[in-house]
């Protein structure tokens, strides 16, 4: 399973590479643990100034958890998903505070735990081939491995928007919703590389890494970026008071607005109601929570979800069968306030 992860200590520098290409690179569970051991390793290790995290090939840095394997232990009645979800989630939440740079270089497909290893990194590094999501609604969950955290901080109704829809963003875009640090042209990622191998234990390493960025003409800003002109729609859209209301106001502004609105509403209608609801309710609690509890609220409710959610309905429809036409459990009508705290006792009003 090594074979998966791969670890290099190169003059000051620590790297890790996602390596299952064909797989786009998605996070198998002896990959995440290996991953944790090793930054453990490598915070008490004074020869490693900094950690840069990587994809195999130039398709993608991480196309998420293994939703395949997942779906076989739930399915079997085996506990290793419980593991799984437990173990990443403590990853992703070390990320956070890990007292070195840790570089998160976000080339290709980033979705799910994708973004839960990138979203804790001091540099978030984009590219133009960056495709930024958090698709969870599509499979029946909800935006997990601090979704809820990230999502939340991302400025307006942005984070209630890339939930409920699952939408990729570009690199222009993800940095323009505080997903991203740094934006670097994919033809100086060697460049990038090879300087980080130059970092010097006399000075901040933070410091040496944000020169080199920019030094390699790295932006912290976006130019132009295509979500920017829908803003002021999805703010007054994405912030109604339920999601039965936002499809309804999407509904009203297609009839003489652009496209996009209507594709949008079009999206949603496909989508597991109550994974809409969940993704809702977790990011707003989100907005009032700490990262640590966060994690504590997403790994509540994920393991509820197993029983009462869609996740195994539409990992079956869109990935195992791939007829596409999951079964969705309830309608949204259906999910009432009174039928949501049934459905999750456990989780408290905030």
């Amino acid at each position: 399973m090594s074979d998966e992860i791969l670890f290099q200590k190169k003059n000051g520098l620590g790297l890790i590479t996602l390596n299952r290409p064909k797989a786009l690179n998605a996070l198998s569970y002896p990959m995440i643990q290996l991953m944790y051991k090793a930054l453990k390793d490598w915070e008490k290790d004074s020869e490693v100034l900094a950690v840069l995290v990587r994809g195999e090939g130039e398709k993608a840095f991480c196309a998420g958890g293994d939703i395949r394997s997942l779906y076989e232990s739930i399915t079997s009645g085996s506990d290793e998903h419980t593991h799984f979800f437990k173990d990443e989630y403590a990853l992703n939440e070390y990320i956070y505070s890990y007292p070195k740079p840790y570089i998160a270089l976000m080339n290709g497909y980033v979705m799910g735990g994708g973004m839960g290893i990138s979203q804790g990194a001091s540099f978030r590094v984009l590219t133009e081939r960056s495709k930024i999501s958090m698709p969870e609604v599509a499979i029946g969950f909800f935006p997990d491995v601090g979704g809820s955290h990230f999502l939340s901080k991302c400025p307006g109704s942005l984070g209630d928007y890339l939930a409920l829809t699952g939408v990729t963003l570009n690199g222009e875009d993800a940095l323009y919703a505080n997903l991203g640090d740094w934006i670097l042209a994919s033809e100086h990622i060697n460049a990038f590389l090879e300087k980080l191998e130059t970092l010097s234990s006399n000075g901040s390493a933070a410091e040496q890494v944000k020169k080199i960025l920019l030094d390699l003409g790295a932006r912290n800003a976006p130019i132009n970026p295509p979500l920017a002109e829908r803003r002021q729609v999805i703010d007054t859209i994405f912030s109604l008071n339920s999601v039965v209301d936002i499809i309804a106001g999407l509904d009203r502004a297609a009839v003489d607005g652009p496209a996009w609105i209507r594709e949008t509403a079009a999206l949603m209608k496909q989508r597991s109601p109550l994974a809409m609801v969940g993704a809702r309710e977790t990011i707003h609690r989100g907005r009032k929570l700490t990262i640590s509890e966060c994690f504590a609220m997403e790994l509540a409710l994920g393991a509820r979800w197993i029983e009462v959610g869609d996740f195994i309905e539409g990992i079956r429809a869109l990935i195992i069968d791939k007829d596409n036409s999951p079964q969705w459990a309830y309608t949204l009508p259906e999910l009432t306030e009174q039928k949501i705290q049934s459905l999750f006792p456990s989780l408290p009003k905030i």
